[in-house]
């Protein structure tokens, strides 16, 4: 995790460290409730880990939500080894499966499924979750990864829609790739229905930061990004929201 996050940092929790590989083949819904709590998401997400590099470690659930980006080739990453660059650095992986996301995402409001048919969307939608866990000498400490192949405002309102994740990941994807006009705008929307606001945000370059001002209260760290977005830069914000009441 970056230096600056040190304090937030949080142990695994229970229910992942005692996950075996054949619990992790029932698929990932009867853990949803654990996995939504404390995860940091990350709609439009492509194949960038920067983030998991960045706060792996503060977070130990990671959703990554885009279905513009296929099945092989997120199986392809999550399945090679690194030995640096990113979260997924120094850790083996546990245990993997497919599944079908669909009744995961099924109950959003209406208003944030995109109504008109989308010419990006070239695949049925796809699950897989994986667990890792740290292969550093005396550290046993586990994330659980989970990418969703689906429409990744639909599968924001259906996993969170009257409680903020506790990580969000804001990149603008508006501009010709999606199919919604402006990436965030509709976040923001449906923001107005949370009871609160996520711990740490991070934005991406493009955007307006008096849009996001009510949740960006303490500090702002520069952060260099990895893989799809080499060429940016993100800021990243710690909201001083419930900060320090954080179960640890």
């Amino acid at each position: 995790m970056l230096p600056e996050l040190t304090f937030l940092a949080c142990p695994t929790r229970e229910w992942l460290r005692n996950l075996s590989p054949s619990d992790i083949q029932k698929g990932p819904e009867r853990w949803m409730k654990d996995i939504t709590e404390v995860a940091l998401v990350y709609p439009g997400s492509g194949l960038d880990g920067s983030p998991i590099r960045q706060t792996n470690g503060v977070f130990s659930a990671f959703i990554f939500l885009d279905y513009g980006i296929s099945k092989a080739a997120v199986l392809a990453e999550l399945t090679r080894q690194r030995k640096t660059g990113t979260g997924f650095a120094h850790h083996d992986l546990v245990g993997m499966v497919e599944f079908d996301p669909t009744p995961l995402v099924a109950n959003a409001d209406p208003a944030f499924i995109h109504q008109a048919g989308n010419i990006h969307q070239f695949q049925a939608p796809f699950g897989i979750w994986a667990v890792y866990e740290s292969n550093l000498p005396d550290s046993h400490e586990r994330f659980s990864f989970l990418f969703l192949g689906v429409e990744a405002i639909q599968a924001l309102a259906a996993l969170f829609p009257t409680e903020a994740p506790h990580g969000l990941v804001v990149q603008e994807h508006g501009f010709g790739g999606n199919c919604w006009p402006s990436f965030s705008a509709p976040i923001l929307k449906l923001a107005e229905h949370w009871s609160n606001f996520p711990e740490v945000l991070i934005l991406g370059p493009n955007h307006s930061m008096k849009k996001w001002h009510q949740w960006s209260q303490s500090l702002c760290v520069d952060v260099a990004t990895e893989s799809m977005h080499k060429e940016t830069r993100e800021l990243m914000w710690f909201n001083t929201y419930d900060l320090f009441s954080r179960d640890r």
